[in-house]
């Protein structure tokens, strides 16, 4: 069994547990923070990510009080030029610049008594071999010892658009410093068997090193690959879809809120309204989905996800196929 239950520390106390699941804020969905985190401020309680990039740039950032850990993102994805057309209900503002330099600067402009993890630079035109991302990384964090260290690793060359597994597993006596370690979800693979079959590699060769860090996924918070990766090996997950999509706990489901809002509480009412309620019906549904993947981890009961059950079962077993057992 990959699932796993895992504490983590920051300077010898706890400060989290995995599976997490991280609710996310960006620039990218068109709200200011003042106005979600207002909203957040009455549901949110565990950890949270934001954009380093949306604190370097967002004036009047608001003081954050209500999360137990804070993710500080690298700051990639905001900065990014291309819009994904799979990213429904997401807006794309002019792109500010970002580079290294600005998200050091963003990263000690940073204060805060909450503990925080930072996350190595990221920029959607840079390519650099493991090496030099684990040297950039290094740096970047050097003196940082006020916060957990996560690096996000990337596909080395313009012309590989997904991470070598392999070439990971090499470095892992590298990675060894950092508290954390990174992906992108579409850039493990192109299918989630894929990504699920590289997590299972690198969740295998980091226990035969004995390297025990969590694995983060970045991109993936919904019903149906958060628990696949999670079966697969990986434990940190976050993501926007919690506020695009409207999670169905009766299905488990995620469903475009401009259908399901109006069907579901009536057409007479406003779609912020319908947004709103989608927002604390989805959070709660993540805490509830955290607590049944640890439950899974205890009981490998697979029916514990309802009508996803059999069809994670199903998917845990091709994994399984296609990575000769464990």
């Amino acid at each position: 069994m990959l699932a796993r239950k895992m504490k983590i520390k920051f300077k010898d106390i706890d400060v989290g547990t995995t599976p997490m699941l991280l609710p996310s804020f960006s620039s990218r969905l068109n709200l200011h923070p003042s106005k979600i985190f207002r909203l957040l401020s009455d549901i949110v309680t565990g950890p949270f990510l934001i954009s380093s990039y949306d604190y370097f740039y967002t004036k009047n950032f608001p003081s954050i009080t209500f999360p137990e850990l804070i993710f500080l993102d690298s700051g990639g994805y905001e900065c990014s030029v291309d819009l994904d057309v799979s990213e429904i209900g997401l807006f794309k503002p002019k792109s500010h610049v970002w580079n290294e330099k600005k998200h050091f600067e963003s990263l000690n402009k940073w204060n805060s008594e909450i503990p925080t993890v930072i996350i190595s630079y990221d920029h959607p035109s840079k390519r650099e071999n493991l090496d030099k991302q684990i040297d950039d990384a290094r740096n970047l964090f050097h003196k940082k010892d006020d916060c957990l260290k996560e690096i996000l690793l990337k596909p080395e060359t313009s012309k590989l658009p997904r991470v070598n597994i392999n070439n990971v597993i090499d470095k892992i006596d590298s990675l060894r410093e950092f508290d954390i370690i990174g992906f992108t979800e579409k850039e493990l693979g192109t299918s989630v068997l894929e990504r699920m079959i590289n997590i299972a590699a690198l969740r295998k060769g980091m226990d035969e090193k004995d390297f025990q860090k969590p694995i983060h996924i970045f991109g993936s918070l919904d019903p149906i690959t958060t628990p696949l990766y999670y079966f697969s090996g990986a434990d940190i997950f976050d993501g926007l879809s919690w506020l695009r999509f409207a999670y169905d706990e009766q299905t488990g489901t995620a469903s475009y809120i401009n259908c399901f809002g109006p069907k579901k509480e009536g057409i007479h009412v406003s779609m912020y309204v319908h947004w709103v309620h989608m927002v604390y019906t989805n959070y709660n549904y993540l805490r509830r989905l955290e607590i049944d993947l640890k439950k899974f981890k205890d009981t490998q009961d697979f029916n514990i996800f309802g009508e996803n059950g059999q069809f994670f079962k199903k998917s845990y077993d091709d994994l399984l196929e296609a990575i000769g057992g464990f």
